[in-house]
């Protein structure tokens, strides 16, 4: 091929770079290297995993490094979805090969990892030299570990490695998910099983083998494995008629069957009720306008917004286009593809986290080849690569769980509107309570609202009561977990048989387990926190790196054998209800709980099936599921999330108490909450039991003005992360004093920006790292990452000198 015809590709590599690059493609690879596809190509004296993202003009004077492979048989994504991972690569300024692997299935990414060998020089070091505690802790690990993967940062293994301590390796474990095959067997074209039969039935020498060539003349194909497990003497059989050619066996891919089961059947109603069908008619409208448009469908808890969702998908597959639904929480999402699967049959499929790899990768392909008309999941569910996108359902839009803590860390709803604009879809924003952005979205006109203020039937909304329990009971020395009111409400709800939903917001049985002569509790050896204690575990653990350690006897202070376990979690709460109603039959839904796979469907079908009386839980109970018998619904600790160091501590507080009060009162029988706080007369605790979102929004919306937050700017956290605390809090001032002089130079634009910190972070030291953070605001998004583009670019020479990391967290939600 002439350098003239030659073929050229402009390929992401999945490496922590910005940039994209160009590779030209051999002659033998042409045919298949189309857009979407990954490749395998040279980068740095290393072979690399990339994905092409454009075909383009080679420039003959221009010398090419060549691809070296294409791992897949198919393409991974279409090509409208390149312009997205852009737009995401550059808003959340994130490197857009490693963005894009985050996006795809998991089990296809190769990983890279590292091994180490210790040497003489290094075993005379450890064994005759005074050495820091951190390299003597390596290189004795690295002594006792030959040929394992190496735990520590590479930070801290190059010092070594140049010392000629130690000799590492670089490894690469293969993806472990693909197709997955399997063996079948079936009868060669063209042969007939039943004349055979006919003739030479009283020659077959195995009893069974009459039986089993009707079998296969019966099937059109069976499993190889099936056989053998039907007849005892199958792998025979089949060698047999293989080798008189009236078989054959052969390989074909099976897909993986991660189909969620329906806990209650849900009957297409007759007719809608006026708000939905108002609702459903506008959304319907900009349907088959086939233009991009953001509806918010702002439906109280129980007023039929799924039914709109359901009725949405079906007009938007009429008109040959496909759906994505997004719900915040796994087990949500479990419940939903369960309940529209019941209706929509097996063109539905299902992405989350909590899908094995091979499950995952077989869903992905299925979607990717249009074979689904519905895609239900988690945050992740927003990068489905369907052919032919037409409708966006966001569902509980305001919940914070769409907001990927780590790398990277986008916002799922937000980048949602960005997906749907590009493909000229319509997304809907639904919610009972929704966010302040998504509200004032409406009144600026970016948004169209939709609203639903009744309950199905016209029911009730429940009754919110607040307990002030500060004035709560006292037992011993402690006050009581649940108040007199709530323990009363309970009696008599169990007595009429209804169900009653508990919800705290702390797994676990107690949050501190501390000496009563010190007062000193026991700390993560890697975060700054208490460990939480979990009675049926018997041990301390910690829920942010998952350091887990037996409980001390003596304490590791004072030595007083005085170490209890104090405050309450949700695992302490069932053992006080099992005490109080001993009769009850209670269960618990959290993280904890639902760890292994099936446990949620298991807790949340007793539930339905009114197995249960009390159900316990986190958050993961508190919206989208419809449980008609649930009359009652207590919320023990209203407080929690108001204690948060965010602005969004009110709005959130105001959210979750709405939305667990809604799962009370969907049937026939009026629903009644009960609140317990110490804080009655917040404006979000007293704004959530009158159902007054209008007053909150005013209050919330004139709080975020006076203080310069969202929706009156844009901000942004860089997050500082170190071994040592000096080095790191030294580092972040460093970066935020040419931060202040670079605004200086910008003498106009300058001053529309603002920068507090360098602090020290709510959460000081976390996963075994120092932390400390740097706010950003801007009334323009335009001008604010033009400034941390160029952040990041003066921060890179600190960083390296330092072996510091920075993260740069656009629209963070959690302050911590």
């Amino acid at each position: 091929m002439t350098e003239k015809n030659r073929h050229c590709l402009r390929v992401a590599v999945s490496l922590p770079v910005r940039e994209t690059y160009s590779y030209a493609v051999p002659d033998h690879l042409v045919s298949r290297a189309g857009i979407g596809r990954r490749v395998l190509v040279p980068f740095g004296g290393r072979r690399v995993i990339g994905y092409i993202l454009a075909k383009e003009d080679c420039d003959p004077k221009k010398e090419l490094k060549e691809i070296l492979d294409l791992p897949d048989q198919e393409p991974l994504f279409h090509e409208s979805m390149v312009n997205f991972f852009q737009w995401m690569s550059y808003y959340y300024i994130y490197p857009i090969g490693r963005l894009i692997q985050s996006a795809l299935p998991s089990g296809i990414n190769e990983t890279v990892y590292r091994i180490g060998h210790i040497t003489d020089k290094g075993r005379t070091a450890l064994d005759s030299q005074p050495l820091p505690p951190d390299r003597r802790e390596i290189l004795e690990w690295i002594l006792n570990n030959p040929k394992k993967r190496i735990p520590f940062p590479l930070s801290k293994i190059n010092h070594l490695e140049k010392k000629s301590w130690v000799i590492i390796e670089r490894r690469e474990k293969k993806s472990s998910a693909g197709p997955l095959l399997r063996r079948f067997v079936r009868k060669k074209p063209g042969v007939e099983i039943d004349l055979i039969l006919q003739q030479r039935r009283s020659c077959f020498k195995a009893k069974n083998e009459a039986e089993f060539l009707q079998i296969i003349a019966d099937s059109e194909r069976l499993l190889l494995a099936d056989l053998s497990v039907m007849f005892c003497n199958g792998a025979y059989l089949v060698k047999k008629w293989e080798k008189a050619e009236k078989i054959e066996s052969y390989e074909a891919q099976v897909v993986r069957d991660p189909a969620g089961k329906v806990l209650t059947p849900s009957p297409e109603p007759e007719k809608l009720f006026e708000q939905q069908q108002r609702a459903l008619d506008k959304i319907c409208g900009l349907l088959e306008k086939n233009e991009f448009s953001t509806c918010l469908l702002n439906g109280v808890t129980g007023s039929g917004k799924t039914e709109v969702y359901f009725q949405a998908v079906r007009h938007a597959i009429k008109l040959d286009r496909q759906a994505i639904l997004m719900v915040p929480e796994i087990a949500l999402a479990m419940y939903m593809e369960g309940l529209f699967r019941s209706r929509l049959g097996d063109r539905v499929a299902i992405l989350h986290s909590a899908l094995s790899q091979g499950e995952r990768y077989d869903q992905w392909m299925k979607i990717f080849k249009g074979e689904v008309d519905l895609v239900i999941g988690a945050r992740s569910a927003l990068f489905a690569p369907l052919p032919r996108l037409g409708l966006i359902l966001v569902d509980e839009e305001y919940d914070f769980s769409y907001k990927q803590g780590e790398k990277p860390r986008y916002q799922a709803r937000d980048a949602a509107v960005v997906r749907a604009s590009m493909e000229k879809a319509v997304i809907i924003l639904g919610a009972g309570t929704p966010s302040i952005q998504s509200i004032f979205n409406t009144v600026s006109d970016k948004y169209h609202l939709l609203t639903m203020p009744d309950r199905i039937e016209k029911r009730p909304m429940p009754e919110i009561e607040i307990v002030d329990m500060k004035d709560a009971p006292v037992i011993g020395k402690k006050k009581a977990v649940l108040s007199n009111l709530l323990k009363q409400a309970i009696e008599r709800n169990l007595e009429q048989e209804r169900q009653t939903i508990l919800f705290l917001n702390r797994r676990g049985f107690s949050h501190l387990y501390l000496c009563r002569s010190c007062g000193s509790s026991v700390r993560c050896r890697n975060c700054a926190l208490s460990l939480s204690y979990h009675f049926h575990e018997n041990g301390l653990k910690c829920h942010y790196c998952d350091f887990k350690t037996a409980p001390p006897v003596k304490c590791p202070s004072c030595g007083h054998d005085s170490m209890r376990p104090y405050g309450f979690g949700t695992e302490k709460l069932v053992q006080e209800l099992e005490t109080l109603f001993p009769k009850a039959r209670v269960d618990r839904l959290d993280s904890d709980s639902t760890s292994r796979k099936g446990e949620t469907y298991r807790i949340l079908k007793a539930f339905s099936n009114l197995e249960t009386d009390i159900l316990v839980g986190t958050q993961m109970i508190a919206k989208g599921y419809n449980f008609p018998n649930v009359t009652l619904v207590g919320v023990v600790a209203a407080d929690l999330s108001l204690g948060f160091p965010d602005f969004r501590a009110g709005e959130r507080t105001y959210q979750i108490l709405t939305q667990v009060a809604g799962r009370a009162g969907r049937g026939a029988h009026k629903g009644r909450v009960i609140v317990q706080t110490f804080n009655p007369d917040h404006y979000a605790i007293t704004t959530a039991r009158d159902h007054d979102y209008e007053t909150f929004f005013q209050k919330e919306l004139l709080l975020r003005k006076q203080l310069g937050y969202p929706p009156f700017s844009f901000l942004a956290t860089l997050i500082f992360r170190g071994n040592e605390q000096k080095t790191t809090a030294s580092t972040a001032q460093q970066i935020g004093r040419e931060i202040r002089l670079l605004l200086k130079v910008w003498t106009k634009r300058g001053k529309e920006i603002l920068v507090l910190g360098p602090v020290e972070a709510p959460l000081a030291r976390l996963k075994g790292k120092h932390r400390f953070q740097i706010l950003i605001k801007s009334k323009s998004t335009e001008l604010l990452h033009f400034f941390l583009n160029e952040v990041e670019v003066f921060s890179k020479k600190h960083l390296r000198k330092s072996n510091i990391n920075m993260t740069i967290d656009v629209d963070p939600y959690h302050m911590l």
